[in-house]
């Protein structure tokens, strides 16, 4: 009778325990669940109000009783724009003005030499590094990765130019959560990242790509990657409002912001926050600040052969796949494009291949459904059909 007994409730126990394992997993799944829908929902509504505003800067009229200044003052406005733009057609600058705040808490504005986070623009800096060592005689864009880091999964087939292009078939997740030296960021990446050789040739965006091209310019030239760059970008282009982040901005510095709400208002309710981890672990990929004019300043350099021949320069900007990535820009018919995105700020670039012609949009109020970009394409293409002077 009393084995009977212990049997009875021993099976109760496990109905008990098999019960509660089994709440707490639906319940738990069904905030999964939950959370997925809800994280699809804002996406969808990000996405909806995205293309509405797209929809209606594409079809924004530009007056022809309406000056230059009229004209792209209205459409920056009607974007909500935050930030600094500058416009410039035959090398002359026909707009240049700030908008919002650099600094809510105190009021400051944005001006035109306001400094922003370029985030991903860098990588075109860096490319253009690169091929000055390719001109130098140092590199060729042929040269297998294995020959800097030959522990790397496929290096043998994997080339510099692939690095370049993003088809390298190499990917990475994040960084050290540890603020690293510049060595050890590179380092951890080698040993970290993942390679596929059978995706190369396949474009997929992944900076760990320009962490490697770093890597490179400091095992060639003995120099860090900072050193070189300072040296060959910032001080041989004489730019005033540029510098690596994780030194302060300085005068004209911008605090950037998360968005919140509905977006189409900027709201200032909430910083954004980059770590010293992560802006070490941005090298060579998105660890600079610049003001609009600087930043037009060394994207026109690059295309008018003052960092590199034009010869080279043509190498540099030939896209390896459909992507029309190359070189760190993509490459259009009649200019080229960049643009970045990350804590809080984003950046949009668009050059005329003469470079004679561009728009510059640096934001640091990042909201995903007013992105910069459509304002961007919109004036580019309205400045090279004339409706810009």
């Amino acid at each position: 009778m009393k084995r009977f007994k212990l049997f009875i409730y021993t099976l109760l126990g496990l109905v008990v325990i098999g019960g509660t394992f089994y709440y707490v997993h639906t319940a738990d799944r069904s905030v999964q669940v939950q959370k997925k829908a809800v994280k699809k929902s804002k996406k969808r509504k990000i996405a909806a109000k995205k293309k509405k505003l797209k929809r209606k800067v594409t079809q924004e009229h530009f007056s022809k009783t309406e000056t230059s200044n009229q004209k792209i003052t209205e459409l920056l406005t009607m974007t909500k724009f935050v930030g600094t733009a500058l416009v410039v057609k035959n090398n002359h600058v026909i707009y240049q003005k700030g908008f919002g705040y650099a600094d809510e808490a105190t009021s400051r504005q944005n001006v035109a030499l306001s400094k922003y986070q370029i985030l991903s623009i860098q990588k075109s800096l860096t490319a253009a590094c690169v091929m000055q060592l390719v001109q130098a005689g140092k590199i060729k864009l042929s040269d297998p990765l294995s020959k800097y880091y030959p522990g790397i999964g496929g290096a043998k087939q994997i080339t510099l130019r692939r690095l370049l292009d993003m088809d390298s078939g190499l990917t990475f997740g994040n960084g050290s959560s540890q603020k690293l030296s510049e060595a050890r960021v590179i380092d951890y990446a080698v040993e970290n990242l993942a390679s596929d050789p059978a995706k190369i040739g396949q474009w997929n965006y992944q900076p760990v790509n320009y962490v490697l091209l770093a890597g490179i310019i400091r095992q060639e030239t003995g120099e860090s990657y900072r050193q070189y760059f300072t040296k060959h970008i910032i001080k041989a282009l004489k730019l005033k409002n540029t510098g690596f982040v994780s030194a302060g901005q300085g005068s004209h510095s911008t605090k950037s912001y998360k968005y919140s709400g509905s977006q189409t208002e900027a709201t200032y309710a909430t910083r954004s926050h980059e770590t010293k981890a992560q802006m070490a672990n941005e090298l060579g990929t998105g660890q600079i600040y610049m003001s609009a004019g600087d930043l037009f300043k060394a994207e026109r350099a690059i295309l008018t052969g003052k960092l590199i021949t034009p010869q080279n320069v043509a190498i540099l900007h030939t896209a390896a796949t459909s992507s029309t990535y190359g070189g760190g820009v993509y490459n259009l018919s009649n200019g080229i494009r960049s643009h970045g995105i990350g804590y809080g700020y984003e950046s949009a670039v668009m050059l005329s291949s003469n470079g004679q012609n561009g728009v510059v949009l640096l934001t640091n109020y990042y909201r995903p459904a007013v992105t910069i970009q459509t304002a961007t394409e919109k004036l580019f293409n309205e400045l090279q059909n004339g409706n810009l002077n």
